[in-house]
């Protein structure tokens, strides 16, 4: 039975066409997950599954009585709120019914009318709250904090008060508490370590229930995929397959389609010559006119990989400052003199790259904000080299969103003119429309990609990235590989994707 259906769905963003009469559907149980291209329509094809967003044209149904989770949905929630009761508040029903059971109880205890009758409605509720695991709640809520990654401390605290990555976490664990007949999430892995996202991997594979996940984490998708739908080339293609097999079936499908949008615009060159020759004479012009009809209603295909369109990220090197360029001594971060780490010491090299991981909430962008000077150092010390010119892209960087791409550049270097500005857009794939689309109509991995079409107007000796894959489908991640390899300065990388950094980074540190 289907949960959720999508018929004959169309949408335009300015004179961009989305979506070509889109098709499918959600079934009870299935575990699925919907993938393509940065910019194709992921997050706005769920913002119309959950009504944020209206199709120009079809429908988007869901099942009477079908109840969903989406995770934005969870942001608008009171942040002076505890962890641990806005997490407890996914079971307010039941501790509702546990009120008014003690209720009862006590109304009996002091002998009213009715008696037998009050004790009868308490032993109801609580046998409803047996069947309902009530009493195990704490167990179970402990065991999804726990692989999340939660320590106590963390749920004593107002949502405010945690980093963001703890924040996104705990919106996505209220969710999965919640157990609805679909989850819907978009990237619900960003903010989480390599043993987190196992552990959100191992929950999903054995939900009971059905969820819609968009993610550019492979290793992630390969765990919890059943069915995948595949949104490329204004339409979406269903696979009801494991993830390593729709990768190896993607590619065939790809090169076949790639030759059908070839044959079709032999066919329409043909035609479109035919009719040039014709149009004018009157023996022939009755068939002209007929065959730019057929034209004229045939269903053209996309261009094949239109949508992907080529990235390169760069940034560009001004100056070598000698050969220790960052020595950090007994370092100590936290936050109002309240340490996170104490003793971080090290030495990075000339051209040296590192990675920084741990798990979230240890301090890693805490010890970046502290080097970058953002807060205090709550003892020890660190000292860059004299001349050293810092690139950073932070992972909780606040843009103005209402800006587009080409405002964003124009707004930080007003000197440049309107083709050097989309120039250096349409190097990290941002072309004609998007770059002056507004940001927040934008998907996240085009919002990253203007970010760094920022950077790439920098000229530095030391690269600074925190979490930078985050949002970007695999071609941008190896764009941005090659960039950051390509860089002679040193590099200070945090991320949480060791298929990224694999191969790149010269050694880790562990936090």
């Amino acid at each position: 039975m289907a949960l959720l259906e999508i018929n004959d769905v169309e949408f335009n963003y300015s004179d961009k066409e989305l979506y070509r009469g889109i098709s499918f559907r959600v079934n009870v149980g299935e575990h699925c997950v919907l993938v393509g291209p940065n910019g194709a329509g992921k997050t706005t094809l769920l913002e119309m599954i959950v009504g944020e967003l209206r199709p120009d044209k079809g429908s988007v149904k869901w099942e009477p009585h079908c109840s969903y989770a989406y995770l934005d949905q969870q942001l608008k929630v009171a942040q002076d709120m505890p962890v641990y009761e806005y997490l407890y508040g996914a079971y307010e029903p039941l501790f509702a019914k546990e009120r008014r059971m003690q209720e009862l109880y006590e109304k009996a205890a002091l002998g009213e009318e009715g008696y037998e009758k009050l004790l009868d409605k308490a032993m109801r509720l609580g046998d409803e709250l047996a069947h309902s695991d009530f009493y195990s709640l704490q167990e179970k809520v402990g065991r999804l904090t726990d692989g999340l990654g939660f320590d106590k401390a963390d749920l004593e605290k107002p949502l405010a008060l945690l980093s963001s990555g703890q924040r996104e976490k705990a919106y996505l664990a209220k969710m999965l508490l919640e157990e609805k007949d679909v989850l819907i999430m978009d990237e619900p892995t960003n903010f989480l370590d390599p043993i987190q996202v196992n552990n959100l991997a191992a929950f999903l594979k054995n939900y009971p229930k059905a969820f819609l996940v968009v993610s550019h984490d492979e290793a992630f998708l390969k765990q919890i995929a059943g069915v995948i739908f595949c949104l490329e080339n204004q339409t979406v293609t269903r696979y009801k397959m494991d993830y390593g097999q729709f990768l190896l079936q993607h590619e065939i499908d790809k090169e076949q389609y790639a030759k059908n949008y070839a044959a079709q615009q032999r066919y329409i060159k043909k035609e479109e010559d035919f009719i040039a020759a014709h149009i004018v004479r009157a023996t022939s012009a009755k068939a002209a006119k007929s065959r730019r009809a057929r034209l004229a209603h045939l269903q053209r295909m996309e261009s094949p990989g239109k949508a992907e369109s080529k990235v390169t990220f760069r940034f560009p090197f001004t100056h070598d400052v000698g050969e220790k360029p960052l020595r950090v001594e007994e370092l100590s971060i936290g936050h109002d003199g309240e340490p996170l780490l104490e003793g971080i010491s090290f030495l990075l090299k000339k051209g040296e790259k590192i990675a920084i991981l741990g798990q979230n909430g240890v301090g890693k962008t805490t010890f970046i904000r502290t080097i970058l000077d953002e807060i205090p150092a709550i003892s020890g010390g660190y000292r860059f080299l004299e001349g050293t010119v810092v690139n950073y892209y932070g992972q909780d960087e606040q843009i103005d969103l209402s800006l587009s791409p080409f405002e964003l550049i124009h707004q930080n270097y007003p000197m440049l003119d309107n083709t050097q500005i989309r120039t250096c857009l349409g190097a990290v794939g941002l072309r004609k429309e998007l770059a002056m689309r507004k940001m927040k109509e934008l998907s996240g991995g085009e919002v990253t990609k203007a970010r760094f079409a920022l950077m790439s107007l920098k000229k530095s000796n030391f690269l600074i990235l925190d979490e930078p894959t985050n949002h970007l489908d695999q071609k941008a991640k190896d764009a941005l590989f090659a960039a950051i390899h390509d860089f002679p300065g040193a590099v200070i990388l945090v991320s949480h994707e060791k298929d990224f950094y694999d191969g790149l980074v010269d050694y880790e540190l562990r936090f």
